[in-house]
């Protein structure tokens, strides 16, 4: 049985940010993985000039899942695009102590960031 960090827990029982963002010319999203797989992200941004100004998440997978993608959702406000794309998985994995079996899970997480980061591209 997986232990749970009380940073998990915390997350996991009260997610922040959770939901999407509708359609607009300010709002990117950026998904990775695949629900057949047992994981998926989906991070939904909205753009304020250089910045991250809100976001959204939705997350199918373990509860290292879901808390990663709130945790992670706290962390992109504010940032750049430049710091979007340099942000890395392990960050994540430290933080909520997530356990090697389940590490690959946050590499997807990492897919859906970089995702979120060429659709900013786009979005210029």
């Amino acid at each position: 049985m997986s232990r749970y960090s009380a940073l998990v827990i915390d997350h996991f029982d009260h997610p922040r940010h959770s939901g999407q963002f509708e359609p607009a010319a300010d709002v990117i999203e950026g998904t990775a993985g695949r629900v057949a797989d047992g994981v998926q992200f989906t991070l939904s941004a909205r753009i304020a000039g250089d910045v991250i100004a809100d976001v959204r998440f939705r997350a199918l997978g373990c509860p290292h899942c879901i808390a990663a993608a709130s945790w992670l959702s706290e962390r992109l406000v504010g940032m750049s695009r430049q710091e979007l794309t340099q942000w890395h998985w392990r960050e994540v994995a430290a933080a909520l102590e997530v356990p090697t079996d389940k590490r690959g899970r946050m590499l997807v997480l990492e897919d859906a960031v970089r995702a979120l980061g060429q659709q900013w591209l786009q979005l210029l």
